[in-house]
């Protein structure tokens, strides 16, 4: 069971999302023009031209190769494209993933004459949506400046992301920023002329995409005022003030110490009842805390009926029966985990810090409900005394 508190804050976020976009830009506190919402879209079926998307760089770049390897791959396979081309090198920048986007771009005609663009693409704003506005500033000078234009047009991206929207095709584009570069890209291939959107490998050393990157970081110098703030980016904007507001709200105690003021991601790589004893010992909340259900009535014993006594006798803990088994206890505490919690993090007194991870709860919950076993010889201290 996950958290109230995580609860609470899904619950703000998803409110958020509900809410009509200029009440959630209000929360959200944004002042920037939103971009309008694309209201028509062409049918599938429609003619675009002679326009190729590819996401790779053929067969020999193995996941995790270093720059090197990257740079001579992409090199290699870059070469094989025509190069009696006009090729536009874009990229896009935002500050802390969040804020004062950048779009740059450079485009190199086949006379080795080159332009540079720089855009600001918001004062709020995505990688993704940089990114778009970097292709989309490029094909609009392409456009505006016809040159060249018995020649392909290559356009490198070090998006995939971009290009796997794009590639779905004119009918699949949920934003006006979507929609008009493939009017763009529809329009430059009218002729006949090839366009190839590539791909390509970042920050590896490649020319072309180490000077698009440069510009797109000018570009967020940028004056952000006039640049429009798309609806997606508007409401990913009201969550995450949601769900600041709600993390700030936090009452003191174990869980906010525990977290530190921070959502845990969600837990992975573990059965679903591990995962639940997870979240619920973060919480305090464990079903297997004995002083958790005699807290909540669901654990009466012969010498207490019930109380609110987090002291009484009846809530110490099945394994030690040295305290109540609280959460804090069971991580830090409990002298029958003393082993498991050195094997796992090398000290008989960790800081709480060290037990956010979900291997250590994990194996702390797993060791706790063991030594709860029918099978398993449990200390009795405190039970009855």
């Amino acid at each position: 069971m996950p958290s109230p508190m995580l609860s609470l804050s899904c619950r703000c976020s998803l409110s958020a999302l509900r809410q009509p976009t200029a009440v959630v830009a209000g929360r959200a506190e944004v002042t920037a023009p939103i971009e309008p919402a694309l209201t028509r879209r062409p049918p599938p079926w429609a003619e675009t031209g002679d326009i190729t998307f590819c996401l790779d760089i053929g067969p020999g770049l193995p996941v995790g190769a270093g720059a090197e390897l990257k740079k001579s791959t992409a090199e290699t396979f870059l070469a094989g494209l025509p190069q009696c081309a006009t090729w536009a090198w874009t990229d896009g920048s935002v500050v802390g993933g969040t804020s004062s986007g950048g779009a740059g771009a450079l485009i190199v005609y086949p006379d080795d004459e080159t332009v540079e663009l720089r855009k600001a693409a918001g004062s709020l704003c995505s990688s993704f949506r940089a990114e778009l506005v970097a292709l989309r500033e490029a094909l609009r000078h392409l456009h505006e400046h016809p040159a060249h234009t018995g020649d392909p047009i290559v356009l490198c991206t070090d998006s995939q992301a971009a290009l796997a929207k794009l590639r779905g095709g004119p009918s699949e584009q949920e934003s006006p920023m979507g929609a008009e570069i493939w009017k763009l890209l529809t329009d430059l291939a009218s002729g006949g002329r090839p366009l190839r959107l590539q791909w390509v490998p970042s920050h590896c050393g490649i020319p072309g995409n180490e000077r698009a990157d440069a510009l797109a970081g000018e570009a967020s110098a940028l004056p952000q005022e006039e640049a429009p703030v798309d609806v997606r980016t508007v409401h990913r904007a009201a969550a995450r003030a949601a769900s600041s507001r709600a993390l700030a709200q936090w009452p003191v105690g174990w869980y906010r110490s525990l977290m530190a003021g921070h959502l845990p991601p969600p837990v992975r790589d573990y059965p679903r009842e591990v995962a639940i004893d997870i979240h619920q010992v973060r919480a305090g909340h464990w079903s297997g805390s004995a002083a958790y259900l005699h807290r909540i009535g669901r654990s009466p014993s012969p010498q207490c009926e019930q109380c609110m006594d987090p002291r009484c006798r009846a809530s110490w803990c099945l394994a030690c029966g040295e305290a109540p088994d609280t959460s804090e206890h069971l991580l830090l505490h409990c002298p029958a985990l003393m082993v498991r919690r050195f094997r796992l993090l090398g000290t008989l007194h960790p800081a709480i810090e060290d037990t956010r991870r979900d291997d250590v709860v994990a194996a702390l919950v797993g060791a706790a409900r063991s030594l709860q076993s029918p099978r398993a010889t449990v200390r009795p201290a405190g039970r009855g005394d």
